[in-house]
């Protein structure tokens, strides 16, 4: 059986999270492109994810939606961020399909529950089954029904965590605008942490600051703390940089990159 792979192109790579529903096309359209590269050199399967950059975390902020249903407006900012997650979401789908990938949206509002934010189901069977054919199915970061709050944000990291338990992945990717976790990122020469584990973890927590841009989804932290605990069930991952050209390519083909993050 072909190994499993999932990628996630982070919000910040895929939007400039300054300026609100500004997709950068150009590089999704390469990523795509070499997402597509990859898969005709070598055999795999793939799940790509995305987050949501300056589409939902606008409206999100804008309506509190992250703390749940607070008040009768709060729903309509659960309309307006599933309106706008749904559009950059289009945009991928679009662009993977434009480089021969036969990529299929999987719409988390639609098919997941939550319950104080914490995935209590998820009907998988048709993602399942995308697999199972020729399908690339794309999940992203969205707005879904709580059953305590009422509504929550789920991240790409959080669906991530969630599949890789039920389908076990050979690894994940996941592609940002830096070469992996960086030390002091905002100095004029960060370094970078080339692995990250159980074992060092809190020797680097200090590094892992929040997201460039509005994010209401946690940031770095956010991210390195659920690769972590996939790590503990033998998921290996990477953080990488998307904005090197022909970077994700080389690291869906094998190349050592970024930050690995393992046990």
């Amino acid at each position: 059986m072909s190994e499993l792979v999932f990628v996630k192109l982070g919000g910040s790579l895929i939007t400039d999270k300054t300026k609100p529903f500004s997709a950068r096309m150009d590089v999704i359209k390469r990523l795509a492109r070499e997402i597509h590269e990859a898969r005709e050199e070598k055999d795999f399967k793939l799940i790509v994810g995305h987050g949501g950059g300056s589409f939902p975390h606008v409206p999100a902020k804008k309506y509190g939606v992250h703390r749940g249903v607070v008040s009768p407006q709060t729903y309509r900012g659960i309309a307006e961020v599933q309106d706008a997650a749904s559009k950059l979401n289009r945009i991928v789908v679009e662009s993977l399909i434009e480089a021969g990938e036969n990529a299929v949206s999987v719409q988390p509002s639609a098919c997941v529950l939550t319950k104080q934010g914490r995935i209590v189901h998820f009907e998988i069977k048709p993602l399942q089954r995308m697999l199972s054919h020729d399908l690339l199915p794309v999940p992203y970061g969205d707005v879904v029904v709580d059953l305590k709050r009422g509504c929550s944000i789920l991240s790409t990291e959080m669906i991530f965590d969630y599949l890789a338990r039920k389908l076990k992945p050979r690894r994940i990717i996941l592609a940002g605008i830096t070469d992996g976790v960086l030390m002091n990122p905002h100095s004029s020469s960060p370094q970078k942490i080339l692995e990250i584990t159980p074992g060092n973890f809190n020797k680097v927590k200090k590094y892992l600051g929040g997201s460039s841009g509005i994010d209401v989804t946690g940031g770095m932290l956010h991210k390195v703390e659920i690769l972590l605990r996939l790590a503990e069930i033998g998921v290996e991952s990477r953080i990488v940089c998307g904005l090197v050209k022909g970077n994700l390519k080389e690291v869906l083909l094998g190349k050592p990159s970024g930050t690995l993050i393992h046990k």
